[in-house]
């Protein structure tokens, strides 16, 4: 996490169930906030500053809730989608402790100029957040990956190959493709068309060949 909690305020929320969805139609979004062995508290924020909270904190920067007499430090853990219209129908925030280890999702950010793009091949990002473990103040906001030695298709990069900040832990699978290099398929059409021709008989029947 760099930089301080990013301070969101909620209200109590009292209302359940299927009544929710009045709340929403008002511009709240109905949130819960758990901790492990504590009851959960059920909540409400408002709509816009939710969402712009969303996109900046993702679900590795600390937010400190704000609801009735209590402060609490959270990180977003679930958030669910309205699956028509796209937007945020529900937040699950999980409460932390700074001397506490978290394990969150963190976005891959790719640094560099790929060669492989020079020749025309394709650089894909196969898995653009990886899990990682550590106190929430050394959670990085970005795992950044350096495509500048990506040249050929053989220059996958995976999760084992990647230099995480100090006293971080990868948690993804370690065999994990993060990014591959793809073959146009113009250009592997090229290529059989290359090789057919190569093999298209001569007239004394043989192959032809190259003088």
């Amino acid at each position: 996490m760099s930089g301080s909690a990013i301070l969101l305020q909620a209200e109590e929320r009292s209302v359940t169930g299927k009544q929710v969805k009045r709340l929403r139609k008002s511009g709240l979004v109905p949130a819960v906030v758990y901790e492990k062995g504590v009851p959960s508290d059920n909540v409400t924020v408002s709509y816009i500053p939710m969402v712009k909270t969303w996109n900046k904190a993702g679900k590795h920067h600390a937010i400190t809730l704000s609801y009735g007499n209590k402060k609490r430090l959270t990180i977003i853990k679930d958030v669910t989608l309205d699956p028509v219209k796209g937007q945020i129908s529900h937040i699950a925030f999980q409460a932390i402790k700074l001397n506490e280890k978290i394990e969150t999702e963190v976005p891959v950010v790719l640094e560099g100029h790929a060669p492989a793009t020079v020749a025309g091949l394709l650089v894909h990002v196969n898995i653009d957040h990886l899990v990682v473990s550590g106190f929430p103040n050394d959670i990085p906001d970005a795992i950044v990956v350096d495509v500048s030695s990506v040249t050929t298709p053989e220059d996958d990069i995976r999760a084992s190959e990647l230099v995480l900040p100090k006293n971080i832990e990868l948690v993804s699978d370690a065999d994990s493709v993060i990014v591959s290099v793809i073959v146009p398929r113009a250009e592997v059409e090229k290529v059989e068309e290359t090789v057919d021709a190569a093999n298209v008989p001569s007239d004394n029947g043989a192959a032809k060949t190259e003088e």
